[in-house]
């Protein structure tokens, strides 16, 4: 049946045609776009649908997530409203009664902050031990780069006390060198990736609680930004059930021993929802967590300048597979040594593979990245991912851990669109929401919660903000031609929103309101339903 909408605001994201007046749809395409009389007289049977003054827009596509630990994390205790250890403590004890946690069950807690506590530092086990000292804990940092567990916990995850830090990784002790519970990049990813998972039909519902939180934000499409062996797997499974009606797209690890692309090539095209986009990886951590490599050290930490995340070999590796093999890369890049880094050695890798098709690498995060390295990006079709939000969650701590001129070069997207990048915006959930409309915000306005401009230059205006989170993300997924703007042989994907963005005040845009979200046609959201 043909649905023909009319009498609202039409927003395509098309440039030639940014504004229409009428869109007509059939089942799962749209199948024209124009003015209302031209459509009412082209398709005299299609059921008119009014939209009564409100916007509507292409859905938005999510350039970078996780989308399973967004979903495990609706489990846990939510502690990103924590100011102290002892509410921490409070908080944790509140939620393990409230949720009959068993004497013996793991207590997960996340997305607290040492930033924002009145103590302005992690708690270590000692803290944790007064939650329990028969349950295991963790808690996850709000940058997910780094963590605290309880005593128990390294008791029952069988961690040595002598243990030493990798190069990549940092173990937090004590003055008598022993551990002192916190853990950072890869000694804290590799701990919690043994933590016990829910059940299979746990998960499963989970998944359906995130997919409404996504939609709830206008979001159609996810990623899956970092996916292991046995999370393909469950997700495979998820799929095969019908699971999904959100569009996944995992991003498989590089390093695995076994390639999983090669392991799994049909899920190079959608399956049930879900499909592999190419290889992820990660060069660097956390800039306010203070783990991001940079060129010049953090302000007042002496000669302190982050750290990589794997040698300059090993980047190269990583890369000629990419390159060899076509397919996508995304790595994880936030200081500008990291950035750097990645920049050179990709084009040093093309340059010597020039019989090879470039797969529209992507630099998530590009929190640091400079001027230099963007403007070399076109020759090797690198895409920047910012995390753009950064700027109101983090402002006010780059300024404290870089000084106020280096801070105001977070996020430099206004550079990047000057040099005809299809830059994107991501928002890393979980580590924040997936409101949209919020990063747009953040993305126009650049303020931080202290109320500071930081970086003005480098805001831009509410439509090339929207470019980040449809057509521009739509590009990153080689999904152009279907999806990102409302334009004739494209999904029915889009999405119903309370106010124009282009026409209210650029403060208000966080404030906009997702009254429905449809996928192939579908309504898949409902505000209020």
């Amino acid at each position: 049946m043909k649905q023909l909408y009319e009498n609202g605001t039409i927003i395509t994201m098309e440039q030639d045609q940014m504004l229409v007046e009428a869109i007509c749809i059939e089942d799962n395409k749209i199948i024209a776009t124009g003015t209302k009389k031209d459509l009412e007289t082209a398709y005299p049977d299609a059921k008119i649908v009014d939209l009564n003054g409100k916007t509507m827009l292409p859905a938005f596509l999510d350039a970078h997530s996780h989308f399973t630990g967004f979903a495990n994390s609706l489990r846990l205790c939510d502690l990103s409203n924590v100011t102290s250890f002892d509410e921490l403590v409070d908080v944790m004890k509140t939620f393990a009664k409230e949720y009959q946690v068993s004497s013996t069950d793991w207590i997960i807690g996340t997305n607290y902050d040492h930033n924002y506590m009145k103590e302005k530092e992690h708690p270590t086990r000692l803290v944790l031990d007064r939650i329990s000292d028969t349950n295991p804990i963790y808690i996850s940092h709000a940058s997910s780069h780094m963590g605290v567990v309880n005593t128990k916990a390294f008791e029952v995850m069988k961690v040595d006390p002598n243990v030493q830090d990798p190069k990549d990784g940092k173990y937090g002790r004590f003055e008598d060198g022993s551990l002192n519970g916190y853990m950072e990049e890869s000694v804290f990813v590799d701990f919690i990736s043994r933590v016990p998972m829910p059940t299979i039909e746990d998960m499963m519902k989970l998944y359906k609680q995130a997919q409404t939180i996504y939609a709830s934000y206008g979001i159609t499409t996810v990623q899956e930004g970092f996916t292991n062996h046995g999370l393909l797997q469950l997700l495979q499974a998820a799929a095969s059930k019908d699971t999904f009606y959100l569009d996944v797209i995992a991003y498989v690890d590089v390093k695995e021993k076994e390639d999983l692309c090669d392991l799994y090539p049909a899920y190079e095209q959608y399956q049930h929802h879900l499909k592999i986009g190419g290889y992820k990886t990660f060069l660097d951590g956390s800039p306010q967590g203070k783990t991001a490599w940079m060129q010049e050290p953090y302000k007042d930490s002496g000669d302190y300048c982050g750290y990589p995340a794997m040698t300059k070999e090993e980047l190269e590796q990583v890369i000629l597979k990419s390159v060899q093999k076509e397919r996508q890369l995304l790595i994880h890049c936030n200081g500008d040594a990291a950035a750097k880094e990645y920049v050179d050695e990709f084009y040093k890798v093309a340059k010597l593979n020039p019989d090879k098709e470039l797969k529209r690498p992507v630099m998530i995060h590009a929190q640091l990245v400079r001027k230099e390295e963007l403007e070399r990006m076109n020759e090797i079709q690198m895409i920047p991912s910012f995390f753009v939000a950064h700027t109101w969650y983090w402002g006010d701590i780059h300024i404290r851990n870089f000084g106020m001129e280096r801070a105001s070069m977070i996020s430099p997207v206004q550079t990047a669109k000057q040099f005809h990048l299809p830059y994107t915006f991501h928002n890393d959930t979980p580590v924040i929401p997936a409101d949209m409309m919020k990063t747009v915000w953040c993305a126009v306005n650049r303020q931080t919660k202290n109320g500071v401009t930081i970086g003005e230059e480098e805001a831009v205006s509410v439509e090339d903000a929207l470019k980040a989170i449809t057509i521009h993300a739509a590009y990153q997924y080689f999904e152009e031609d279907v999806k990102g703007s409302l334009k004739a042989g494209k999904h029915a994907d889009f999405i119903i929103l309370d106010k124009n963005p282009l026409s209210i005040d650029k403060l208000d845009l966080a404030d906009i309101v997702v009254l429905e979200t449809w996928k192939d046609g579908v309504c898949i959201y409902q505000r209020n339903a």
